[in-house]
């Protein structure tokens, strides 16, 4: 049997296309290897959104060429659809995956019959992934994903629930819709919920991964919170900058006030909500005064965390050419402030939990647990606790400054029941 090692850079999106690489591969043969060494497929299904995301790829390509002699490798994924020729340039070894062909088709297997819809499973993870939506026409000016990713895509309606049906059946206790514009998923992304909701049997809960801000309303949040119990209250939602002036250079389509808007409303349905986001440090013209103004207004906002990025130059989008490109050094101090103050909210709201109890799952491969408000807990599991594949509840506590959680499986019986 051949063995497949299969790496993967970037966000949600490349990691559910690397579960269906890997399911379909193993249709037809191939059995996952956790050597690199040992491979007879090395498949890296890349990522492009920063230069950091290119050079990381890069770098192991260099590593496995040196380490496997005999490995076919492949690269899939955005870094590919951008520049070709970068990774093609590495070796002559290298094989390129054109974007959305059939890896199984790509080696020369015949069309696999009776596939199944979607992914059965989420390997090594205890909470599964469903892609439902992709490709993105927004053109903000300094990212590159729509220039790769244009084509607009939702999944049937049919094939999302009969996807998600198997992945509960199989004991995943939660599951995260996603996409590169969530948002824009054809028929409505309330009516999607609905169908889930009312139409997929089983102790389950679904997240939300990232949302634009114009794709938040009062219709979306008032189903979330008359279904707390299913759907989790936590939203994320990229910022990018709270100065009205490089909104406005990144082509963003809302304001800051905009954006606060939201948020105001979000907490007025959901109080517990998290609310993270996404914030860009150092776009071009970003003077002192643009980053004390999104400082101050992700800081006012008592947001739940920030994800903090650098500016990060991509060929082809228009940012690339704007004057005023700030230098490396005044980026890397302000993403430094930006991540103290991501560890500040952070703290700030789990502590408003102190002492309450919140639904939760476990989190694979470490000693943490998940609230459905993204709250995660450390958790001593020495003492034989076993929860995998369940909601539970746990007691959000204070330990060493840290927060931790108690199990109370019990009391979280009236706070996980169907609706």
């Amino acid at each position: 049997m051949k063995k497949l090692y299969l790496h993967t850079f970037g966000c949600k999106v490349n990691q559910y296309d690397s579960q269906v690489f890997m399911e379909a591969l193993q249709q037809v043969g191939y059995a996952l290897s956790k050597s690199m060494i040992e491979a007879d497929l090395f498949l890296i299904n890349s990522c492009t959104v920063t230069s950091e995301a290119d050079r990381q790829c890069r770098q192991l390509i260099r590593k496995v060429l040196k380490d496997n002699k005999l490995a076919r490798v492949i690269v899939a994924g955005c870094y590919p659809a951008r520049c070709e020729n970068e990774i093609r340039d590495i070796s002559d070894r290298i094989e390129v995956l054109p974007q959305g062909m059939d890896i199984v088709m790509y080696l020369g297997h015949k069309t696999l019959k009776n596939t199944n819809i979607g992914i059965t499973k989420f390997d090594g993870h205890s909470r599964a992934f469903v892609k439902v939506q992709d490709g993105c026409n927004a053109f903000c000016t300094y990212c590159i994903v729509p220039y790769i990713r244009s084509k607009i895509f939702s999944k049937p309606l049919d094939d999302v629930l009969s996807e998600i049906k198997k992945l509960v059946d199989s004991g995943y206790p939660e599951i995260v819709l996603t996409g590169v514009r969530l948002g824009l998923y054809e028929g409505g992304l309330v009516n999607l919920l609905k169908s889930i909701v009312y139409g997929v049997n089983g102790r389950f809960r679904i997240r939300l991964s990232s949302l634009g801000v114009n794709h938040i309303d009062n219709r979306l949040l008032e189903f979330m919170s008359s279904n707390k119990s299913i759907i989790c209250p936590h939203l994320h939602i990229p910022l990018q900058s709270g100065s009205e002036h490089i909104l406005k250079l990144m082509k963003r389509q809302y304001s800051a006030k905009d954006f606060e808007s939201v948020a105001e409303t979000i907490y007025k349905y959901l109080p517990d909500a998290s609310i993270s986001t996404d914030v860009i440090a150092g776009f071009p013209g970003e003077n002192e005064k643009d980053f004390k103004d999104t400082f101050e207004f992700v800081e006012k906002l008592e947001l739940s965390r920030l994800h903090v990025f650098r500016y990060s130059k991509r060929p082809g989008t228009r940012a690339a050419g704007f004057e005023k490109q700030l230098s490396p050094v005044t980026i890397k101090e302000r993403v430094v402030e930006l991540k103290k103050l991501d560890a500040c909210l952070q703290e700030r709201f789990w502590r408003k939990f102190i002492g309450k109890c919140r639904p939760a799952v476990d989190e694979a491969g470490n000693n943490c647990v998940l609230t459905d408000n993204y709250i995660r807990l450390y958790f001593d599991k020495s003492n034989g606790f076993k929860e995998n594949n369940k909601i539970f509840g746990v007691k959000v506590i204070d330990l060493r400054g840290e927060a931790w959680g108690i199990a109370n499986s019990t009391e979280m019986q009236k706070l996980t029941a169907r609706i």
